[in-house]
């Protein structure tokens, strides 16, 4: 029960977060003229992302006793968010996976943005260690723009009707947790008339996918 809450809270946070981030983003293309970000600006801004969201986890998994006064980390909360938080990330990851080879398999136009596998894998180490990092460091939970997320996520979260919508998104935001893991343990039925795949054939397509996006 408890890590059921725990799911869908984080759920409900996760939700938040992404709705004031795609403001934040929108305001962002304002300033630079709606150009397509540059390769090193497009994941120096999901660098930044990445660890505010595994700032606003560790945060909820995290109490303080003023009697202390001290931070007390509660590892009910603490491991299996931060498991969470990391399945949450590579689903996304996963996703986009699945995408290109969408784009690529039936020749579609990809979205104008640089993409890079390399760094991809690069933010799921930084957001472990950024967890990490928190965990010997609790006091960074206290930067400013850290607690600006935390404030408007916990208003959001109250507002009568958006507040709403997001349960909404937590609640499916479980279920789909629920899915994903079933099918990573489902057994896989063996594949028919199947042909030796080329190991470099996935290589090359992420090079040319590079290519194009930047």
């Amino acid at each position: 029960m408890i890590l059921l809450s725990l799911l869908f809270k984080l759920g409900v946070r996760f939700a938040i977060f992404n709705f004031i981030w795609f403001f934040l983003e929108l305001l962002h293309k304002m300033l630079t003229g709606m150009r397509p970000p540059f390769l090193a600006e497009f994941y120096l801004i999901k660098a930044m992302k990445y660890a505010l969201l595994v700032g606003i986890t560790f945060t909820y998994c995290l109490d303080f006793a003023p009697i202390q006064p001290t931070y007390v980390l509660d590892w009910q909360k603490l491991v299996p968010g931060g498991l969470i938080l990391m399945l949450y990330l590579l689903g996304r990851f996963q996703k986009q996976q699945e995408q290109l080879q969408l784009f690529a398999r039936f020749q579609m136009p990809m979205q104008q943005r640089p993409y890079s596998v390399k760094l991809e894998l690069s933010l799921l180490l930084f957001a472990a260690l950024v967890f990490v990092l928190l965990y010997f460091n609790p006091h960074l939970t206290e930067i400013a723009l850290l607690q600006w997320f935390e404030k408007n996520i916990l208003s959001l979260e109250k507002a009568f009707l958006l507040g709403f919508i997001f349960q909404v998104l937590g609640f499916f935001f479980v279920i789909g947790v629920f899915v994903r893991l079933l099918n990573a343990f489902r057994p896989k039925p063996p594949q028919q008339n199947s042909t030796p795949q080329d190991p470099d054939q996935f290589t090359d397509y992420e090079e040319v996918s590079d290519q194009h996006l930047e």
